[in-house]
């Protein structure tokens, strides 16, 4: 089932409802630290770059669990099942369940980041704090809603993936992403050294990234952690079928 859950994950990104979800989680993680950045940033100051500071260190992670959360309250289906958007009736009831979770699994993955060794696995590599929070949201909703729709029956632990696939689960994904990403940039690279020769030359002797590449870091960052949630996702779906 582990592989299966891989090819349906894969496959869901060509779901536009994933897509625009996907989206929002970037969009959301892109303008906040923008936003703070032209607000806070641009004083010299002590106090304002040191406000700036807080507004990331408070903020930052906050609008990363709202953005995650409504992902998952909104694509639901898409995460577990078939595809599409959760029915509009749905939403108001899970609307708070769904935020605390996010809230709860927020402080989860900040407390895992103080432990030795594990936190810095999680703080250092890209788009795992974003698959923890989903997976640790997804796991209590999907047992509510199974328990509401069997009329009581309990989803037993043995539905949802194993320490081990979920690593497996984060490194297939970011293999994916990063392979894109390579593939993207070769593309990109070829493009410039056509349309602008001296430009393409010149970027040989940067030693930092550009504008462009560090706001495009910050776009695909999340997604790193969701086309690995999606695998989490369908396996949930997949192990849900077979109970029932």
């Amino acid at each position: 089932m582990f592989w299966q859950s891989v090819g349906q994950g894969i496959a869901s990104l060509a779901d536009w409802h994933v897509l625009v979800g996907m989206a929002g989680v970037s969009v959301a993680s892109l303008v906040y630290p923008l936003l703070v950045g032209l607000t806070m940033g641009s004083g010299e100051s002590g106090p304002r770059v040191g406000a700036g500071c807080l507004f990331m260190l408070v903020g930052g992670p906050l609008v990363q669990a709202a953005a995650v959360s409504g992902f998952v309250l909104v694509c639901l289906p898409a995460i577990i099942g078939s595809g599409g958007f959760t029915p509009g009736p749905l939403i108001g009831p899970l609307l708070w369940p769904v935020l605390k979770a996010g809230l709860l699994a927020m402080l989860l993955v900040l407390m895992l980041c103080f432990i030795p060794v594990v936190g810095k696995i999680i703080a250092d590599t890209a788009g795992v704090p974003v698959f923890l929070q989903g997976i640790f949201m997804l796991k209590p909703i999907t047992k509510k809603l199974y328990y509401a729709i069997t009329d009581g029956q309990r989803l037993p632990d043995s539905a949802f993936p194993s320490f081990w696939n979920s690593v497996g689960y984060v490194l297939i994904g970011l293999a994916l992403c990063w392979a894109a990403f390579i593939v993207a940039a070769l593309v990109a690279d070829q493009i410039k050294k056509r349309t602008n020769p001296v430009g393409h030359m010149l970027d040989q002797y940067r030693s930092e990234p550009t504008s462009t590449m560090t706001l495009v870091g910050m776009f695909i960052g999340p997604l790193l952690g969701i086309v690995p949630l999606l695998m989490y996702g369908k396996y949930v779906g997949l192990a849900v079928q077979s109970v029932r």
